[in-house]
């Protein structure tokens, strides 16, 4: 992992809006005020429960939002110094297709049923690149940790597990060779077996690659030994940031200290599960509403 806090910044939040639609018309503020940094080479944990804002927050670095006049973005979202709120398409194609690949939760609803995963792989490779796409797809499903390349390849989708199909998206993903990887929640519904290969094989892509990575997750041990920084989201806003040692060991905000607790919980035998009460949500709303 990358520690060098000097590195330049690749990706630049400031202020960050998003302001989602809802089904009567009204809108709700999914993400507030987020400020957010990752540098060349960085590795950064986004933490927080279902809700909190955190895969809208992925979203939105990555251009991936709804196109829809009553999805609103403001602020500022910088990738290679480039301003990007506001941009138009073609400007965010072509920064996914030269700096930004994304690692979505669900495979099956990403990943094309009707082409093999070979073509799907293919298709992230730059057309700049010379030589055999066929060793080139190869490789790059190989590299993301599935050895029987060939078969794979030619499998659509649906012939594929899902730990593999997992492995299949950061084959694509890593395939336009990325600057940065935003990894959204990449172990949903996995077995743990499952999950711990998946994550290894994300965690040694990137150090290959030397990219950047952002990790969505609602789980602090996914988070805990994959991450330089963390940021934890509550209600649409980070309320803790610092270095993930630091933050886990050390935290500071009230709502990181519960989801610690709700962890710890699970290693105490015999211990009853703890929740987020009531009360601390109101105390935390009203927190909110004051900061």
């Amino acid at each position: 992992m990358n520690t060098d806090a000097a590195s330049a910044p690749f990706i630049e939040v400031e202020n960050l809006r998003v302001f989602l639609p809802t089904g009567d018309k009204s809108e709700i503020e999914a993400v507030h005020r987020v400020d957010l940094v990752v540098r060349d080479g960085e590795r950064v944990g986004l933490v927080g429960e279902s809700g909190s804002g955190k895969s809208v927050t992925g979203r939105a670095i990555a251009g991936l939002l709804p196109t829809s006049p009553r999805v609103r973005v403001s602020g500022s979202i910088r990738i290679a110094g480039r301003e990007m709120v506001g941009a138009p398409r073609e400007a965010w194609d072509e920064v996914r297709r030269s700096h930004v690949g994304m690692i979505f939760q669900d495979p099956l609803t990403f990943l094309n049923p009707t082409m093999r995963v070979g073509d799907q792989v293919a298709e992230s490779i730059p057309r700049s690149r010379e030589g055999d796409r066929t060793q080139a797809v190869h490789g790059f499903l190989r590299q993301a940790g599935l050895e029987d390349a060939p078969r794979v390849a030619a499998s659509f989708p649906h012939e594929l597990s899902g730990g593999m199909r997992q492995r299949a998206l950061i084959a694509i993903a890593i395939a336009k060779l990325p600057s940065l990887v935003i990894a959204d929640e990449p172990t949903t519904a996995l077995d743990a077996t499952v999950q711990a290969r998946v994550l290894k094989t994300l965690d040694e892509t990137v150090s290959q690659l030397k990219t950047s990575l952002v990790l969505i997750s609602h789980d602090l041990a996914v988070v805990a030994g994959m991450t330089d920084r963390l940021y934890v989201m509550y209600s649409g806003r980070i309320v803790e940031e610092g270095p993930t040692e630091q933050v886990l060991q050390d935290p500071q905000h009230p709502y990181t200290k519960a989801l610690l607790r709700s962890v710890r919980s699970l290693t105490a035998p015999g211990v009853e599960l703890y929740s987020i009460s009531p009360q601390l949500r109101r105390e935390l709303a009203e927190a909110m509403t004051d900061a």
